[in-house]
């Protein structure tokens, strides 16, 4: 069971409990549409759940938020203890492996492609991403 970090006797605002959880955004304009057919036609992956599937690749996803109606964006939340953030195989760097997996599945280059982590949970319930 998860104890509840405390600062001078009272609950820390900001403390996540049980999980390591990682708060991470991934950001590239106009690539991580919705998947299209259905109903008759063959259902064909956007570029959305090919982003998800890559990030699968180097995470646990806890939670899921909702896909942007720009195409502009995927955020999660991810065990950090199961996240590889270091390089990839052709991509030096912290988010390497991560964005290796992303041209993999989505296309691009990797530096196209910007992932932030949250640093803060806001009272209103948004993220701060640095």
């Amino acid at each position: 069971m998860a104890g509840i970090a405390r600062v001078h006797g009272a609950p820390e605002a900001q403390g996540f409990y049980g999980l390591q959880p990682e708060v991470i955004k991934i950001a590239r304009a106009n690539v991580f549409t919705a998947d299209s057919g259905g109903g008759t036609t063959e259902i064909v992956e956007g570029g959305y759940t090919k982003g998800i599937r890559a990030l699968q690749t180097v995470a646990s996803i806890v939670m899921l938020g909702a896909k942007d109606s720009g195409d502009d964006s995927i955020c999660a939340i991810v065990d950090g203890a199961t996240f590889n953030d270091g390089p990839g195989l052709t991509t030096a760097g912290t988010y390497g492996a991560l964005k290796d997996a992303l041209v993999a599945a989505v296309g691009g280059v990797a530096g196209n492609y910007t992932i932030t982590v949250s640093t803060t949970l806001n009272g209103d319930g948004t993220f701060t991403f640095a």
